[in-house]
């Protein structure tokens, strides 16, 4: 449907022109109207039109002045003139300036404009088929560049990248294929590569009339054009991003999180456009993987300093040294919402809580010896997981159990003989301490005592022997001056070998990999 502007300054005229034939079934649509040449030339400003009729004698511009200026402007459309009684030699003389024909308006026939408009359609056609050339060719250059611009970025080459303009501009939806610490060892070589047909069958499921060469893989990413690369149109942006992301996700079984770029119109844009989505899809891990992020969203990433993340470790610590559960959850969540303030890179967040889980399990995790399995369970889910969101519940779940654990082990609500049990082994921890000592102590016999014990606490008498000198081992070892000979000898042991093996059957490691751990975190907090 080719568009008309009406150019005529008498109102008589212009609905005249809109009611004298049905436009629409002669292949023209009367898009807009105008009482003179400057109204004229913005409405041809601000959008394409095919066809202009305008009346000659206007004013402020007249339709002279108007040809002239649609010349100047290399105006690609078509131009009729309307003239009255003794306006012909001025209406001959917009032929030299290329007007397709003139008519008289004052006797002006429905069969007249008709045949006006069929000798004006093969024109128009003419140059439509010149346009979609000249619009191939030109979209052929720009995905040439955009390729190799998006490959460069994506691949994080270092080559040097033309500032060529495009010829319009054009928004893009940046994919990254999402991995656990899991994914990442179970699947080492597999990248978005591997799913390229799938992606590409969904993208034409989505829009069917899209070109396959606009999506580039790279990698874990995906760069694929959208066909509306105006903001104005966001929300039919955004659906399609939407449903792009989800099929994905549905049909190929992996974790992906799209980012709308803003429009672009040079390869610098593009550049700076792809790194700062690279960046945002890192604050997926704060907000999850349900919905398409935007480019804007950059803004909302501040700097950081990591000094800060040693007052919030050691409050974390103490509280779980003093057993206190709820406020050692309280200060896992300060930290996290420390963290979400500034959105912290997600790899420098992983490094962090990596490192409170390590050193949790390293320091409590002799309160599991009853249940290792479960911690077996919350390490598998937590190199599973790919938001901050389900690595802190994991967190606290392994707070919670090491803090009800060591409840358990240090409540003074037992009965008379427990609690007599336990203040004589805290008595006698630098002692070699046996059951017949124990049992002697509180005149009973030892197997009347075992059962007692373990109804009562929950772990037999021996266990909580080794837990009380294990805990006591990680005091001794933290002091700069002792050394793992000393330590095993300060809490009865007669032989080294027998206290690393003892040691490292409760913390993981040997004594002297637990000395040197301490020793470089008191380090990094000075």
């Amino acid at each position: 449907m080719y568009k008309v502007l009406i150019v005529d300054d008498e109102k008589i005229i212009r609905i005249g022109m809109r009611t004298i034939i049905d436009w629409e079934s002669y292949g023209f649509k009367i898009s807009e109207i105008a009482s003179d040449g400057e109204q004229a030339l913005q409405v041809i400003q601000e959008q394409s039109i095919d066809l202009v009729i305008t009346d000659i004698k206007m004013p402020k511009m007249d339709g002279i002045t108007l040809v002239k200026a649609l010349k100047e402007q290399d105006f690609k459309g078509q131009i009729i003139m309307l003239t009255s009684y003794g306006e012909f030699d001025m209406a001959r003389e917009c032929l030299r300036y290329g007007v397709h024909d003139y008519l008289l308006k004052g006797t002006l026939r429905s069969t007249e404009l008709i045949k006006t408009l069929d000798g004006v359609r093969p024109k128009l056609k003419q140059l439509e088929r010149e346009n979609e050339k000249e619009e191939v060719a030109e979209n052929k250059e720009d995905l040439v560049c955009i390729e190799q611009v998006a490959r460069k970025v994506l691949g994080n080459s270092e080559n040097k990248i033309d500032g060529k303009a495009f010829i319009r501009g054009y928004q893009f939806l940046l994919i990254k294929y999402i991995k656990s610490k899991f994914d990442q060892e179970k699947n080492q070589d597999k990248t978005l590569i591997n799913y390229q047909i799938a992606i590409q069958n969904i993208i034409t499921e989505v829009m069917p009339k899209q070109d396959k060469s606009l999506v580039i893989i790279e990698g874990d990413w995906c760069l694929y054009r959208l066909p509306i690369p105006h903001e104005t149109h966001y929300q039919e942006v955004h659906k399609i991003s939407l449903q792009i992301q989800n099929l994905i996700k549905l049909y190929t079984n992996i974790k992906v999180i799209g980012v709308i770029g803003r429009t672009v119109y040079t390869n610098n844009d593009l550049q700076d456009s792809i790194k700062k989505c690279m960046r945002v899809t890192e604050m997926a891990f704060y907000t999850g993987y349900q919905d398409i992020l935007k480019e804007e969203k950059i803004n909302l990433i501040k700097s950081y300093r990591l000094k800060e993340d040693d007052t919030y470790e050691r409050r974390l610590y103490k509280a779980m040294r003093d057993g206190e559960y709820a406020q050692a959850v309280h200060g896992l969540e300060a930290y996290i919402e420390h963290l979400r303030k500034y959105f912290v890179p997600q790899r420098e967040v992983e490094i962090s809580l990596d490192r409170i889980l390590q050193q949790v399990i390293l320091d409590y995790g002799i309160y599991l010896e009853k249940d290792r399995q479960h911690l077996a369970e919350i390490i598998e889910q937590y190199r599973k997981s790919t938001t901050l969101e389900e690595l802190q519940v994991l967190i606290n779940e392994l707070i919670y159990t090491i803090c009800t654990s060591m409840e358990q082990v240090k409540d003074k609500h037992y009965r008379k003989e427990i609690v007599e049990i336990m203040e004589y082994v805290e008595a006698h921890i630098g002692e070699k301490i046996t059951l017949t000592f124990i049992a002697n102590q509180v005149n009973m016999n030892e197997s009347y005592i075992s059962r007692l014990f373990k109804n009562e606490t929950g772990m037999n008498i021996i266990n909580y022997i080794n837990i009380r000198k294990m805990e006591k081992a990680k005091e001794l070892l933290k002091e700069k001056n002792m050394i793992v000979k000393d330590v095993a000898y300060a809490l009865g042991f007669e032989e080294q070998s027998y206290f690393n093996r003892m040691f490292n059957k409760y913390f993981g490691v040997n004594p002297k990999e637990y000395k040197k751990c301490v020793n470089e975190n008191i380090n990094r907090s000075l």
